[in-house]
């Protein structure tokens, strides 16, 4: 008899960190700081924004260490939902990663890469950036078919060239700007008549868009070593490497541009790039967002098909996704499916659409997933070895609140949108139910035999 072909364990700590950090620094933090000055207004309240937002991000990092120590299980996050609610709550987030928030997600950063090498290399067209985006997805997806290996060996040389970039664009503003363009006055933080508190929510919207993704790694489990403690480890060093950059690159904006400045500007790290080195800042920018964009893309290809692997293993998707590539030992059915769902919503929505699909359905389950700590430490108080959410229960809270935030704003923000993905969930639902009686019936008609 045949043994069942296996994932394989070639990850370490610091190729899980590199999954981490590489799923969230995407492109956001090049031109989300300019939506975030048109909200505050003020300086300090920027910086004080990207640090709270920063604390937020910190605390799921801290969270999803805990989940991953209690569940080391390939699926992550749709483990993690299923142990502590029900099934049927990791289905509709499986539904929601492949239709919604990677397949959308993949479509929208897919686009961004294809368009920065329009604008600043080779010159495609409206048609021609489409046809580019879906071939980097095929390409990527090509890659990670032929083996974890190969995948983590991109996945790092595109992180080493994005913090390269990241190093080079601090430099500039540190050490080549001269005087400082902005002056910081903390008092603002401390007058009760300015509604600073109130601007600092409204501007964690786009700043937690942001600092999302280090559910990422989790997808990952089964081929990571020592998944309890590595994948634990990886979530909090990997989000505390990402909110050190964007808070330094926000304080580097503010040193070559005044708050007015970067609200203007719809591109603010080509900005600032231009301002202290001209066109050849303003090439090297060009060249990190689509770096940065092809090592997002990389990471999530890599990874959300374990997740629909795991679904498949329990019986809730199609049983061709949980079987493995006989000689590569990776879920290639899902790579290729994945791809195929992504390049039709690249043929079908604009960016900004398919970023407010997004947006809505992951903080959903980011909150959803983190509020089941409540649930497994009631069943489960301190099992050993365990990595603790600190200051837990008003942290857990205080990051489920936040999320219920986002998902509100968002809800109003984008209503169409919103609603289309509630629907998709809907009917992930009814589809759930079907599953579910039909494995019933299957059950109980073997059991009669």
């Amino acid at each position: 008899m045949t043994e069942p072909v296996g994932f394989r364990r070639e990850l370490g700590l610091v190729d899980a960190i590199v999954v981490v950090a590489g799923a969230v620094i995407g492109v956001g933090i090049f031109a989300n700081p300019s939506n975030v000055a048109r909200i505050v207004g003020d300086p300090t309240l920027m910086i004080t924004a990207w640090a709270a937002g920063g604390l937020l991000a910190l605390l799921g990092g801290f969270a999803y260490a805990e989940l991953a120590s209690r569940l080391p299980h390939v699926g992550g996050q749709y483990v993690y939902l299923a142990r502590a609610y029900h099934p049927i709550v990791g289905f509709l987030y499986g539904i929601a990663l492949l239709f919604i928030i990677n397949g959308g997600g993949l479509a929208a950063v897919a686009t961004i890469f294809a368009s920065y090498v329009d604008s600043s290399f080779i010159r495609l067209g409206p048609l021609g950036i489409r046809i580019v985006a879906a071939a980097a997805l095929l390409v990527l997806t090509a890659i990670n078919v032929v083996g974890i290996r190969t995948g983590k060996r991109v996945n790092n040389a595109l992180m080493a060239l994005k913090l390269a970039g990241i190093c080079a664009l601090l430099g500039m503003a540190f050490f080549g700007a001269g005087t400082s363009a902005t002056r910081f006055d903390a008092a603002l933080c401390h007058t009760a008549d300015t509604g600073w508190s109130r601007l600092l929510f409204t501007a964690l919207v786009p700043i937690m868009f942001s600092y999302a993704g280090w559910q990422t790694c989790g997808f990952l489990a089964g081929e990571i070593r020592d998944p309890a403690r590595n994948l634990a480890r990886a979530n909090i060093l990997g989000v505390a490497l990402v909110v050190t950059l964007y808070v330094g690159l926000n304080v580097a904006y503010l040193r070559v541009l005044t708050a007015s400045e970067i609200a203007a500007s719809p591109a603010v790290a080509y900005e600032m790039a231009r301002t202290v080195a001209g066109e050849r800042g303003g090439r090297l920018v060009a060249t990190l967002i689509v770096v940065s964009s092809l090592g997002l893309l990389s990471v999530i290809v890599q990874a959300a098909p374990r997740l629909y692997y795991a679904m498949a293993r329990d019986g809730f998707f199609p049983r061709r996704a949980a079987v493995l590539h006989p000689r590569f030992h990776t879920p290639s059915f899902m790579l290729w499916f994945q791809a195929g769902v992504s390049i039709a919503l690249l043929a079908t929505n604009t960016y900004d659409e398919l970023l407010s699909y997004v947006v809505f359905t992951e903080w959903l389950f980011f909150g959803l997933a983190v509020a089941g700590l409540f649930a497994l430490r009631r069943r489960d108080p301190k099992p050993a070895g365990l990595v603790a959410m600190p200051g837990h229960p008003v942290t857990t809270l205080l990051f489920v609140l936040a999320a219920a935030g986002i998902v509100v704003n968002t809800f109003f923000t984008y209503t169409t949108q919103s609603l289309v993905g509630s629907a998709i969930l809907l009917a992930g639902a009814l589809s759930y139910i079907f599953i579910a009686v039909r494995r019933r019936r299957a059950t109980a008609s073997s059991r009669g035999h």
